[in-house]
């Protein structure tokens, strides 16, 4: 979408704004607020309220108590600015109901061709008398705001989740001013050029997330108090609209490739620009579809509807293709292909007038047919305790009952087995007839569970999202520990906790497409999902953005997958190493598809991987990188180690420079003569920047009477040391920075450091044959290579440093030997030629 996105947020912001204020001025008008005016009253300060009037105020006050007056004036601001984008988006294509522009004049100028003409206004529902009345008395605000209501109460039939039915409490907080020259209306009209309107119904989407934005930003400011992210958080904080490339991306190689390979002769692909043609080496394997209208498609997170915006483009063409009419095809896509599920139902009613907006275009006559989007708001549903003797079935599953009653929460990461759906259909029919009170509730909660658990229990040709993320650190305690129990081995992301339920959304032979956080192609944390998805998926095509943000809005949203539910012996997966500027990522991708010896294109067997610790994503890894871990890993040989964590290294470590006793605290051969020395403070490794070879001995630690003040340092009453390997301390070996903005660095230790939990240590005598070849190893440039898909993050720890493999039956150790002697040696003397060494003696200029 070629719009100015900056003007778009900065409209929202300041609509959002205005239409805050209207509702609150609203509110006071009509008293709703604790201690105000009591429910059923008919004149509230001094204004007399018609019985319509007073019944809207008595449920306003209803919504107040029961949800709080800042949520209610959440609720009625979006509403209004939900239908104001809906409207204005449908009048400039000519699309409403009444055929005249309520925003607008029919030129496209300021002000409202319904007010205008609205003598000869055709509606249904409109009162000639009143608007006569209306227009007699030259009160434009008043008409207009007659008028809008009424067309709002029209759009409801053809668009009930974005229109309420007029009569609603929300008709008391619908702001004055609406035609002002600074109000709501005259801003969404002025700042948002016309064109961008028409550029397509994606517009809605990025309006949205600015809306949101304010409050997204709020979120993210409490994580980094420490605060958690209550229900009512998760929404707003994971709300984002996918970029268009990206969108295409997943869903071309997904229900796009489906098409494809089921139809080779097709002309979709003509439509594809980021299609990866299968590769031409091995054999395709694929799910048989006979007819587009066999095809179903769901994004379990889906917003606003991005994603399913789009996939309705494909399957307009697939259909047209298969010579269906465009208004048959309008209605099979919403009836049979397309599902979703959000969590936010303000996003969920965008996403539903998205895909109408869709149809419409196919089918000019499409808002009178009654066809509405399988779009699924998942809510709680919670049972009061005397309704639980109604649902004997349900009631034995606490489980699902738990996480109904939070489905808000995890939403669509709820797995819905048969059992369950028999379970409730059961409940069901045993109340068939109920009319006690807490029966005929029951009744109501269990229709309204099974409308939301039918599509979690059903399975998909194509599961397409960019789901939520949220790091599992900031999840509140519920959806922390509920994520942790039914999704261990990838809880700590809800990214890469739908990675997994996307597995059990997709049919066999189906497609899983998503974008995620790029951290699961490496961490060991992920170890089990990547083995997992290696043995039972086939990665079909994958983009890894490192280096710069496949999302400008996320950190991180860098691993765009594409799998095939099914694990192939065959398929080689493209992969796609996009670590340009965000700018340039699209073009980038379609240089590699159109050119595959440009650099960043690659084809590997996803099984290679296994070749690998840890099962990492290093799909750039050459056949020789991998033949090398047929050798002895670095931890088989000489296990590296982590040292001290002091808990306060301001209190227990000191530059060396700043404390006394130099002569002795050098040369400390063992604990033990360390500790009968008497002496308080000895040398420490605590890693430093980029040297190798000799350097970085700059820091001193307090370990008198074998640490005895560290071993014993209580914080908040628990230990916030942690002394560890004790007995490696003092002795020989090669020391590095765990924790490094550049490459790896190794260091001759002598004998005399205590090694610090930044600076780990590899205990080998300079005497052991291996010594020369791990410290020449581990400073080489192909260790380097190996590293950046062992440990890409630059936390060179000693979980990814010990699985480098060592090189075996080496042919000239002894030369090695000589070299790696040498390279220490020049480096100290480097070291020792500035005063900063302990062991600097002039310098070499003098």
């Amino acid at each position: 979408m070629t719009v100015n996105g900056n003007a778009i947020k900065a409209c929202c912001l300041k609509v959002r704004s205005i239409l805050e204020a209207g509702v609150e001025v609203q509110l006071a008008r009509y008293d709703v607020c604790e201690g105000g005016a009591p429910a059923g009253a008919e004149v509230v300060k001094g204004i007399p309220l018609s019985p319509e009037e007073t019944a809207q105020r008595d449920e306003l006050l209803f919504l107040c108590a029961q949800r709080g007056r800042k949520a209610l004036l959440d609720q009625a601001a979006y509403t209004w600015f939900n239908r104001i984008a809906a409207i204005h988006f449908m009048e400039v294509r000519g699309w409403l109901p009444s055929g005249v522009r309520m925003f607008t004049r029919a030129d496209g100028s300021v002000g409202s061709q319904a007010v205008d003409e609205a003598l000869d206004l055709q509606m249904d529902g409109l009162d000639p008398m009143c608007v006569a009345e209306l227009k007699a008395s030259g009160d434009d605000e008043a008409l207009f705001r007659y008028l809008f209501l009424l067309q709002c109460e029209q759009l409801h039939d053809c668009l009930p989740d974005v229109f309420e039915p007029v009569g609603s409490a929300m008709e008391l907080l619908l702001p004055q001013g609406l035609l002002y020259r600074d109000g709501p209306i005259m801003h969404m009209v002025s700042d948002i050029p016309e064109e961008d309107w028409t550029e397509g119904v994606e517009i809605v989407g990025w309006m949205y997330q600015y809306y949101v934005s304010e409050r997204k930003d709020e979120v993210f400011a409490g994580f980094k108090k420490g605060k958690k992210a209550e229900r009512e958080d998760i929404a707003p904080a994971t709300q984002l609209f996918t970029p268009n490339w990206i969108v295409r991306y997943l869903t071309e190689n997904s229900l796009g490739r489906l098409w494809m390979l089921n139809r080779p002769g097709s002309k979709l692909t003509d439509h594809m620009p980021y299609f990866v043609k299968p590769d031409e080496d091995h054999e395709t394997e694929f799910k048989h579809v006979t007819t587009p209208e066999d095809i179903t498609v769901v994004d379990p997170a889906c917003g606003s509807g991005h994603i399913l915006v789009y996939a309705f483009d494909l399957l307009a063409k697939i259909y047209e293709e298969e010579g269906y009419r465009a208004r048959d095809a309008a209605r099979l896509i919403l009836e049979k292909n397309l599902s979703g599920m959000e969590i936010d139902p303000r996003a969920a009613a965008m996403a539903s007038f998205a895909l109408t907006m869709k149809a419409r275009e196919l089918d000019s006559r499409f808002l009178r047919r009654g066809v509405k989007p399988r779009i699924t708001v998942l809510s709680r549903v919670e049972f009061e305790p005397e309704e639980l003797q109604y649902i004997p079935n349900l009631s034995a599953r606490p489980q699902l009952l738990d996480a109904v009653a939070h489905l808000d929460e995890c939403g669509s990461l709820l797995t819905v087995t048969k059992d369950d759906m028999d379970a409730l259909a059961g409940d069901l029919a045993s109340l068939a007839g109920e009319s006690t009170i807490f029966g005929g509730s029951a009744v109501e909660k269990l229709e309204l569970m099974r409308a939301e658990l039918e599509p979690l229990g059903r399975s998909y040709d194509a599961v397409v999202a960019n789901p939520p993320y949220m790091g599992s650190s900031n999840m509140d305690k519920w959806l922390a520990a509920w994520v942790k129990s039914k999704y261990k081995e990838v809880c700590r992301d809800l990214c890469t906790c739908f990675i997994k339920r996307g597995m059990s959304l997709a049919k066999e032979r189906g497609y899983e497409a998503l974008i995620t956080s790029d951290t699961c192609m490496y961490l060991s944390s992920f170890e089990q999902m990547r083995k997992t998805l290696i043995e039972r998926t086939t990665i079909i095509a994958f983009i890894d953005t490192r280096g710069s943000n496949a999302h400008p809005d996320v950190f991180d949203a860098n691993a765009g997958w594409v799998l095939w539910n099914a694990h192939s012996q065959s398929e080689r997966g493209a992969y796609f190493k996009l670590n340009h500027p965000i700018a340039e990522k699209s073009e980038r991708l379609l240089e590699a598809l159109a050119d595959p010896a440009c650099g960043w294109f690659y084809r590997r067997d996803a099984d290679t991987f296994k070749q690998i610790p840890g099962s990492p994503i290093a799909y750039w890894a050459s056949d020789a990188m991998l033949g090398a871990f047929t050798n002895h890993l670095l931890a088989d040989v000489a296990k590296p180690r982590q040292g001290l964590v002091t808990g306060d290294n301001d209190e227990f470590l000191r530059e060396w420079w700043e404390v006394d006793n130099l002569n002795f605290f050098r040369s400390s051969p063992s604990r033990d003569s360390a500790l009968n020395s008497g002496v308080k403070w000895f040398p420490c490794n605590k890693g430093g920047g980029y040297r190798r070879w000799y350097g970085f001995n700059d820091v001193v630690v307090n370990w008198q009477n074998d640490g005895e003040a560290i071993q014993n340092y209580i914080r908040n009453g628990r230990q916030a040391s942690r002394p560890q390997n004790m007995e490696f301390y003092f002795k020989e070996g090669i020391t590095w920075g765990t924790i490094s903005s550049a490459k790896l660095s190794m260091r001759y230790s002598p004998r005399g450091s205590i090694s610090e939990h930044a600076g780990s240590m590899i205990y080998l005598d300079k005497s052991n044959p291996l010594f020369a070849i791990v410290i020449a190893a581990m400073n080489s440039s192909a260790v380097e290579k190996l590293l950046a898909f062992l440990s890409p993050s630059l936390r060179f720890t000693e979980g990814p440093v010990g699985q480098v493999p060592i090189p075996d039956g080496i042919s000239d150790a002894r030369g090695i030997s000589n070299l790696s002697e040498k390279a220490i040696a020049t480096s100290k003397a480097d070291y020792d030629s500035f005063e900063t060494s302990w062991d600097f003696a002039n310098h070499p200029l003098l």
